[in-house]
């Protein structure tokens, strides 16, 4: 076969990686079922929190099982890798240095999408994960490309981990009319961008009627790069070669 292969560590959250699955799929133009990506996902629930690992180092460490996970996807024929949570990207270097297959990087591909659209010096909203928020990544591959990050207020961050927390990682109903207040307040207070950063926000992202235009899906346009990938590697008999 040809066709390169995609490894998924998921189960960080699991919703959120089925979400994934279905965003690619949805995004791949296929005819046929012999069209679509070929993915492994190993869908690890049992993955330390990784906000509460960020948040207090004496809590359990997500970082050698996210490692074992990657390395079994690549010995299981996985030709490059994606994560379906953006606050592990934390661990992104350990966990891209435990294989020899590429990883993609939902931050980074975000972070360029957006100053594509918006230009250097643009500010963006960023509605993600206490331990996204305080460690600062996204921030940093933002900054990378002239963006500024901007981050919520503390009483609104509150609100985010609730939809997170209390909402989507607990299987309970949640509104995602929240979601879209709490966007349009970061875009009132003058962000060019707001961009959902957590992969549990972007399942309730998948729930809006009406999506604006200054609001970026992280997984979103983590899934359109994978495809995008998948289709130029095709053309080179499978070869990724990143």
């Amino acid at each position: 076969m040809n066709k390169p292969i995609l490894g998924i560590i998921g189960g960080v959250g699991p919703l959120a990686t089925a979400y994934f699955m279905e965003a690619i799929i949805k995004k791949t133009p296929a005819a046929t079922d012999q069209d679509n990506i070929p993915m492994i996902v190993f869908n690890d629930p049992q993955i330390p929190d990784r906000t509460a690992y960020i948040l207090d180092h004496s809590r359990p460490d997500p970082q050698p099982e996210m490692r074992k996970v990657a390395r079994w996807l690549e010995d299981a024929g996985a030709d490059y890798l994606a994560i379906a949570c953006n606050t592990a990207h934390y661990f992104y270097d350990a966990i891209s240095d435990a294989v020899d297959v590429p990883v993609l990087n939902i931050m980074e591909e975000t972070a360029k999408h957006i100053a594509l659209d918006v230009g250097r010096g643009g500010r963006v909203g960023l509605m993600a994960t206490d331990g996204t928020v305080q460690s600062g990544v996204f921030q940093g591959y933002l900054a990378e490309r002239g963006l500024v990050g901007v981050v919520p207020r503390a009483q609104t961050q509150r609100r985010i981990m609730s939809l997170i927390y209390d909402g989507v990682k607990a299987n309970a109903p949640y509104d995602p009319g929240e979601l879209c207040a709490i966007a349009e307040e970061l875009r009132q207070e003058g962000c060019d961008a707001v961009v959902v950063g957590c992969t549990e926000l972007s399942v309730i992202y998948q729930d809006l009627a009406e999506r604006p235009t200054w609001l970026y899906d992280s997984l979103d346009v983590l899934a359109q790069r994978c495809v995008d990938l998948y289709l130029w590697a095709r053309e080179r008999g499978g070869d990724i070669g990143m």
